[in-house]
């Protein structure tokens, strides 16, 4: 079973509250096959909006002093309820058809109401406040898509796509800021929901918008919306005031308002303070990308198990060895996690390693790649570090990483005799084709072509010392990480006599979101260690 996270949201008044449970993982039923990628982000064009960063809840019950009362709608989608200031209201958006719809529930009546005359986006809602505001005792606002959402394009008229660019830079291909405005892009809108005959008047036009919240006084929105300012700048959020009787322009907030207060994440929910920030940023290939980050709940079902890390020697400082219980003789995975000394441990793997059944031990190497960086320096660390982790282990090792760290995991197969295998996950393994600097490495190709090709597993794969597990998201958007990438290296194994078995994720990124895909790659993992 999967496990679930919960969380506890209150009513303004205190007189009610709901206690939300979700799904540690979404599942892949959520997924819209529409969904389309703008950089970095993930955009279900049939909810106007980003892909919500969890998975749907599977309950929520609304407690007050007269019981408690599961809601009997599914469909949900995550976020912030809604509550009524005074009236004893919730509301939410759910899912109908791939679309999302208004609900509304009423917990003294213990009656819901999908008002599927109410079409609604999501646009960035999907992180942090409501998606939706009570305006009034029987007025929402709400969003809905912009007005070319469903225009009928015409016929292709086969005119050539055409690029010139004079260097040295970075070239691109990157879609226009208009298009994200386009997929994700949504109107404010009022509705009357005594009448059934109300769609939403629209008061703004488009905009990326993050949160609306009732203004304490008068018939107006707190609105938070996002413009695209400059290439290195990314978005940057504005908040402003949208009058539900004016239809227009949405106008600054006065200097010094009160109303700052109420646009910060309230503190009742521990899910609300990851909002998207949406930053430009280096990824994998060198090129500009947005950063939205998934939002944390604290889990209440799973105990976080501490243990304690051994320090290693990695040629040039130490490196950090976390291991699972004494096992002898049985087999290994070293999973090898880089990162700048002095910076951040990098993020957890892909998927719950722990849930394959067989000891998996974290190597977290700090690696000093200064801009003079040489093969040797490099290669004493990274040997180095992985040749005195496994002396801390009584049995066989097998190497794993995902993304740089797959580089590094084939890189320590292909140069330490005595490794059993590998498995890889979303990796590149040919640099010559991120010619313009990769991860720690500024230089351009031509600089110094041998890290280049030290570094590309497609140069050495008739050098690999056992088998490789190839995982990749079926789309992967790391311009750097095309799913491309491990099928060529698949078929370089196998041309140069080696063994691979290549598992490619359907709907999958650079990052695993569902819970059957976890499920897969576990008994992917399980199996292959078995064999090895």
């Amino acid at each position: 079973m999967s496990p679930e996270w919960e969380r506890r949201e209150e009513a303004p008044d205190r007189s009610a509250w709901a206690t939300v449970r979700t799904p540690a993982l979404a599942s892949i039923a959520e997924h819209n096959p529409a969904a389309v990628r703008w950089r970095d982000l993930v955009i279900d064009p049939d909810l106007a909006g980003l892909v919500p960063g969890r998975a749907r809840p599977s309950s929520i019950v609304i407690a007050d002093g007269g019981g408690e009362w599961r809601l009997p709608l599914d469909g949900v989608l995550p976020g912030r309820l809604a509550w009524h200031p005074r009236r004893p209201l919730v509301a939410g958006l759910a899912v109908r058809g791939r679309r999302a719809h208004v609900w509304t529930a009423d917990r003294r009546a213990r009656t819901v109401t999908v008002h599927a005359h109410l079409r609604a986006a999501v646009s960035f809602t999907a992180y942090g406040h409501p998606p939706v505001a009570w305006c009034g005792d029987d007025r929402l606002a709400f969003l809905v898509p912009g007005p070319h959402r469903d225009a009928v394009t015409g016929p292709p008229d086969g005119r050539p796509v055409v690029f010139e660019a004079a260097g040295p830079g970075v070239v691109s291909f990157e879609p226009p800021p208009e298009e994200l405005e386009r997929l994700a892009g949504a109107r404010l809108a009022v509705a009357d929901l005594r009448s059934d005959a109300d769609a939403g008047r629209p008061l703004t036009p488009p905009m990326l918008v993050r949160s609306l919240l009732p203004a304490p006084a008068g018939n107006a929105v707190l609105v938070t919306h996002g413009r695209w300012a400059a290439e290195d700048e990314g978005l940057r959020w504005t908040d402003a005031l949208v009058d539900l009787d004016a239809p227009g322009t949405p106008r600054p907030l006065p200097a010094g308002s009160e109303y700052a207060r109420l646009l910060a994440p309230p503190p009742s929910s521990p899910d609300a303070t990851a909002e998207p920030t949406a930053t430009t940023g280096t990824g994998t290939g060198g090129g500009a990308g947005v950063s939205i980050p998934t939002v944390s709940i604290p889990a209440v079902s799973i105990p976080a198990v501490s243990i304690p890390a051994v320090s290693v020697p990695m040629g040039a400082g130490s490196a950090a060895l976390t291991l699972p219980p004494a096992e002898a003789g049985r087999l290994l995975l070293l999973w090898i996690r880089a990162f700048p000394p002095g910076a951040d441990a990098p993020c957890e793997a892909p998927i719950d390693l722990d849930r394959a059944d067989h000891p998996v031990a974290t190597l977290d190497l700090p690696l000093n790649w200064p801009a003079d960086a040489t093969l040797g320096m490099l290669h004493a660390q990274i040997i180095g570090a992985v040749e005195a982790a496994r002396k801390h282990w009584d049995g066989p090792v097998a190497v794993g990483g995902h993304s740089f760290g797959a580089t590094l995991a084939l890189y320590a197969l292909a140069n330490i005799p005595g490794l059993v295998s590998a498995v890889v996950h979303s990796g590149c393994y040919n640099r010559t084709l991120t010619p313009m600097g990769f991860h720690y490495e500024k230089r351009p190709y031509w600089t110094d072509p041998t890290i280049y090709h030290a570094f590309s597993a497609l140069h050495f794969a008739d050098r690999l010392g056992g088998p490789v597990l190839l995982v990749h998201g079926a789309e992967d958007g790391n311009p750097a990480t095309p799913p491309e990438q491990s099928v060529e290296l698949y078929r370089a194994i196998v041309a140069a006599g080696g063994r691979a078995r290549l598992v490619l994720l359907p709907y999958e990124g650079h990052e695993y979101r569902y819970r059957e895909t976890h499920r897969a790659v576990a008994d992917e993992h399980r199996a292959w260690m078995a064999r090895w």
